[in-house]
């Protein structure tokens, strides 16, 4: 109970050298062994109070830094979390729709001068975000030993590399408690209920349909019918060469007329069954 610093561990032994001192001054003369035993022992616990005092004093200290620093990390955000894992999964679904959003910022690539977006105040692209999190399994995230040492093709200017990436957006999810610290490049951090790769993607807003950048190879690799749908559309990857458009080929003459009788023949057919819907019509 009376293990580390506390007052009275200074205070007394304090008191104690101030009694000996004044003790040692109030000798009459010709008590020199006395009062040089009182002034040794005043020393003793001087240091004693000395030392006593420090303690106390840094242990304080201590408490008012760790408080502060509880009290900054206890941002909205943290604190959204923190009662998310007491709600309902679909509570906290309505709650990220409408109410928990992600900060961004729009990054203009060196190279092409191509706009990309990445988490607000980090290097973490959202293309990344979304591939880590398409890869991640239910439980835990996309391990970082996946990526190549020193390679750097998920960023559009090559400054910033994938394992750099990966290391922000854990530090970044671990701060909203969506995962567990991970236990080096081959053991990745866990989701913390109810987060998942699914609901991190609803909160951010990756939907799979933004114009993100992404390295060439994951760009071709991406579904048939998405890369239909986007077809014409420029990607937002500074290193992803654009596509040169083919040159349009004239209708001829006996195009045209083709396309003539194909679009009177379709008006024929569309009277005729309109007319038949009518008599039913009439019929009825």
């Amino acid at each position: 109970m009376n293990d580390g610093p506390r007052t009275w561990k200074y205070a007394v032994p304090a008191i104690l050298c101030a009694l000996l001192w004044w003790g040692a001054w109030a000798l009459p003369e010709g008590s020199l062994k006395a009062a040089t035993l009182m002034i040794l022992l005043g020393a003793i616990f001087g240091w004693m109070a000395l030392t006593n005092w420090w303690r106390l004093s840094s242990s304080h200290r201590t408490e008012m830094f760790s408080e502060r620093q509880i009290a900054l990390s206890k941002t909205p955000v943290v604190l959204l979390a923190e009662n998310m894992k007491r709600m309902h999964p679909e509570a906290v679904r309505v709650l990220n729709r409408y109410a928990a959003r992600t900060s961004w910022q729009v990054r203009v690539g060196k190279n092409f001068g191509e706009r990309d977006w990445v988490l607000a105040d980090t290097n973490v692209h959202f293309g990344f975000i979304e591939h880590v999190m398409l890869k991640s399994s239910k439980t835990a995230l996309y391990p970082k030993s996946k990526f190549s040492e020193g390679s750097s093709k998920w960023d559009p200017d090559k400054l910033v590399e994938d394992r750099e990436q990966y290391d922000e957006l854990e530090k970044w999810m671990f701060a909203r408690l969506m995962v567990t610290r991970s236990h080096g490049d081959y053991k990745p951090a866990e989701f913390i209920p109810p987060w998942t790769p699914t609901l991190i993607l609803e909160t951010m807003g990756l939907t799979g349909e933004q114009d993100l950048y992404r390295p060439e190879e994951e760009f071709k690799a991406k579904d048939l019918d998405k890369s239909a749908a986007s077809t014409g559309q420029r990607s937002a990857g500074s290193a992803q060469q654009a596509a040169v458009p083919e040159e349009a080929i004239p209708l001829t003459d006996a195009d045209m007329a083709v396309l003539a009788a194909e679009n009177a023949d379709y008006e024929v057919s569309m009277a005729e069954r309109s007319r038949q819907t009518q008599r039913k019509l009439n019929q009825s």
